[in-house]
């Protein structure tokens, strides 16, 4: 017996079964711990690189607002959730004044979140940014003719070189030119044998009379668009398109953006502007008697009180020679009804500012022709500027409203003068200056 036991004792088999079950066992373990391990950083691995195309997505969005306020200071932001390009990401962002209480201001609060995949998805990562940004007006006086908040009335054979802009309807005649683009917040209506040089962007409807009638650019109209003439570019209409030959593409029942509503620049009288030091008078009577004594050698800058009505009118009624830069700022209107000579051998600019709200603030009368070396900006901001017969001359007209006459013939030159101020909502055009920037965590 004890023999036996001794050699059951040294009797190894079934050993090995048993190790190998436990080794088993243990490599197992090992390997669920490993692919547990490995599904975590999987995982981990995923959930970071959703994490950064978020954040992409967001940053997405900021830079769409800042491509939009560039051009449009009153962008609020995407009207829903965009996607990116490649499918990575959602986006949404919102543009908001930093004081909202005050039109004035010129900051702007942007905010985007990123979503990645997919704002739908269960899983999805959320990055939020906000940037602060503020906007510069960079227009300047960007149209040959401006009418605000008037509108423009053309007439035949008139000849503008620049752009136009009318926040009231543009009626722009018989066999008219405008090498530029037009813009009305209202209609664009051309009459027969009409040219537009560039584009067409109403904020109501475009009629483009007559089969002689071309525009080379697009024509963009939130109402109808009718026409018999042609169109070069595209035409996109909000409602029908009927007439006419269109070139490019025709889109109807698919409304373009409205037209920016702008308003006039702001002119602050200073007398520290100018040099030399202006001069001052009590009436238009006693600058036209002091005018019409020096009008052979003719310069400076002048202001003028004295009430606002037809009686205290400036009137520039003789032919005259210019010396050097002239301003004339009236609170009444002002008439200039003969030729001028540019006596430098340089170029000279003649600034006429009438406050008054009595129409016309400023009138061309006679056949008025000024050198091309004369500037000149034509502002009245409270009134309309009225042109009649032939008129020649190189600068800007900005008024409440335009009424021009035959033979009119403009080429836009724009000055550079003091006193101007360019708010937000008089220019379409702006420098945007980063500020701050973070992220944040996200709201709902």
């Amino acid at each position: 017996m004890r023999a036996w036991l001794r050699r059951k004792a040294r009797d190894e088999r079934g050993v090995g079964v048993a190790t190998a079950l436990v080794i088993t066992l243990v490599v197992f373990a090992l390997g669920m711990t490993w692919t547990t391990v490995g599904l975590h950083q999987v995982q981990t691995s995923s959930y970071d690189r959703m994490r950064e195309q978020a954040l992409n997505a967001a940053e997405a969005g900021v830079n769409l607002a800042l491509s939009q306020l560039a051009g449009q200071y009153d962008w609020p932001g995407s009207a829903s959730t965009m996607a990116l390009g490649d499918d990575t990401g959602e986006y949404e962002v919102t543009v908001t004044p930093v004081d909202p209480l005050d039109p004035t201001d010129h900051d702007r609060y942007i905010v985007a979140k990123g979503y990645a995949p997919t704002k739908a998805s269960p899983t999805r990562a959320i990055r939020q940014v906000e940037q602060q940004v503020r906007l510069d007006p960079t227009d300047g006086f960007s149209y040959a003719l401006f009418a605000a908040p008037g509108g423009l009335t053309g007439q035949n054979n008139s000849t503008i070189t620049g752009d136009v802009y009318s926040a009231a309807s543009a009626d722009l005649a018989n066999s008219a030119k405008y090498f530029g683009d037009v813009t009305s917040l209202a209609n664009v209506t051309s009459a027969s044998n009409t040219t537009i040089g560039g584009s067409v962007w109403a904020g109501g409807m475009a009629t483009l009379d007559n089969a002689a009638t071309t525009v080379q650019g697009n024509v963009r109209a939130v109402g109808n668009v009718s026409m018999t003439g042609t169109v070069l570019g595209d035409v996109q209409s909000g409602g029908s398109i009927s007439g006419g030959t269109v070139n490019g593409v025709r889109t109807l029942n698919v409304a373009p953006p409205s037209p920016p509503a702008l308003q006039q620049p702001t002119f602050t009288w200073d007398p520290a502007n100018y040099t030399p030091t202006p001069s001052n008078w009590a009436s238009a009577a006693l600058f036209n008697t002091f005018w019409d004594v020096t009008r052979s050698a003719f310069s400076g800058h002048h202001r003028v009180t004295g009430g606002s009505g037809v009686s205290n009118t400036v009137n520039l009624d003789e032919s005259w020679t210019m010396t050097g830069d002239v301003t004339i700022v009236s609170d009444g209107p002002i008439v200039l009804s003969r030729d001028i000579t540019n006596g430098t051998s340089g170029e000279v600019t003649l600034t006429l500012v009438s406050f008054t709200a009595t129409d016309p603030g400023v009138l061309f009368t006679n056949n008025v022709t000024l050198p091309s070396s004369v500037h000149l900006l034509i502002f009245a901001p409270n009134a309309s500027a009225d042109f009649s017969q032939l008129k020649d001359f190189h600068g800007v007209v900005y008024a409440e409203a335009i009424n021009l006459s035959n033979q009119f013939t403009l080429s836009y030159a724009p000055p550079n003068v003091p006193g101007f101020s360019w708010s937000l909502a008089s220019v379409t055009h702006y420098d945007v200056d980063v500020l701050t920037f973070r992220e944040v965590a996200p709201t709902p």
